[in-house]
């Protein structure tokens, strides 16, 4: 759901003996382990989940926009079992979910991606801070900044709306919507109010319409299902605490499976208007690793190929999902653990061989390895 980096005590420290202690650190601790070549993709999986203590993790692999395997792993004893249909907060995952539904609405034309996005909400917008909280953060304030009806459906997906993250207090915009971009899930939660509004239905009842059930997503919802209990892999996030729901919302609320995601991401590889779209949207985010951003999707541009990705991050979980436009294979990672993102770099190398500038973008860099990445701009 976010990314915060924790500088404090780094300003202890001198700027230049601190470059040094990156680099050395980044170099112990960055790289990505050497795998044998002739190791099945199931055999992977199982040493770094023993190496990285990941309690659950599990891998759906994409080729030419089919479905074509789940394998999964367990790198300790506790927990439920894990298989190919347990269920996982996706995290960020999300959204790439929600804005396909989006587009279809569009395609539908029940929403025009250019129109402003107060055109949906007549009666105008409140906002409550961290909606995803089972207990509200606090209540429920009327958006009257100006800059509101400059927000259009098309800057939501692409966050270009100039909104936050996220916000404890009122919501604000930080610059000027359309001029740049910043990662929102603000953004979203209003994108999903005037989606809610135009088919007068709730998140959950309208993904299952135009997202979930058209894609066979049969394991997968908003919002926390009786069924999934006894498959559900709780996160591992050192407080013996898996964050509860108490709604649906686009950008953070999604339970699924492997399996499911997996069908997801074949389906949206494999609809060549949609990967269109998604392309043709797209704005810079980081111009040295190549990064742009396009509707619901990060976009890498490697020598050979545009490969678009997510990240998910919420307590206790880590996720990611990538898939090239060129070949329609991909993969999505479903982890029940915060260190879940050791297993995403060597994973993909496997699935979709090659150099993967995306793993240096500073919003997936953790620990000390962000807090450097964010401070000094030195990331592996």
């Amino acid at each position: 759901m976010g990314h915060t980096y924790y500088r404090r005590s780094l300003s202890l420290f001198p700027r230049a003996s601190l470059a040094v202690f990156a680099l050395c650190l980044l170099q112990a601790c960055s790289s990505v382990p050497e795998l044998t070549p002739a190791a099945s993709l199931g055999e992977v999986l199982k040493t770094l989940a023993e190496e990285n203590k990941i309690c659950s993790v599990a891998v759906a692999v994409v080729r030419a926009g089919k479905l074509e395997q789940t394998e999964t792993a367990s790198g300790c004893s506790a927990g439920s079992p894990v298989t190919t249909d347990s269920i996982f907060q996706a995290a960020s995952l999300s959204k790439p979910v929600f804005a396909y539904a989006v587009l279809k609405l569009a395609e539908q034309g029940k929403i025009d991606l250019d129109a402003r996005v107060m055109k949906y909400l007549p009666q105008g917008y409140s906002h409550r801070p961290y909606p995803f909280l089972a207990s509200p953060a606090g209540e429920a304030s009327p958006v009257t900044d100006p800059r509101l009806s400059d927000v259009t459906v098309r800057m939501l997906l692409n966050h270009t709306s100039g909104l936050p993250n996220w916000t404890e207090g009122p919501l604000q915009f930080d610059f000027a919507p359309g001029s740049r971009w910043q990662y929102s899930g603000e953004g979203y939660v209003l994108l999903q109010r005037a989606a809610e509004t135009v088919t007068q239905m709730r998140l959950d009842a309208l993904m299952d319409r135009y997202a979930l059930q058209p894609l066979s997503m049969r394991d997968s919802s908003y919002l926390w299902r009786a069924d999934f209990e006894g498959r559900f892999q709780r996160g591992a996030n050192g407080q013996g605490e898996t964050l509860t729901f108490s709604e649906p919302i686009a950008p953070a609320t999604l339970y699924t499976s492997a399996t499911d995601y997996g069908r997801f991401v074949a389906g949206v590889i494999s609809d060549k208007k949609l990967v269109k779209a998604t392309l043709a949207s797209a704005v810079p985010v980081d111009a040295g690793l190549r990064l742009s951003w396009g509707l619901g999707w990060g976009i890498e541009q490697t020598e050979t190929d545009t490969l678009i990705f997510q990240w998910g991050n919420n307590p206790g979980y880590r996720a990611f999902a990538i898939a090239s436009t060129n070949t329609g294979d991909g993969l999505v990672i479903l982890t029940n653990s915060e260190d879940g993102m050791a297993l995403a770099e060597p994973i993909t190398k496997i699935v979709l061989p090659g150099e993967h500038r995306v793993f240096r973008f500073q919003l997936l860099q953790e620990g000390v390895a962000g807090v450097l990445c964010g401070t000094l701009g030195v990331c592996p």
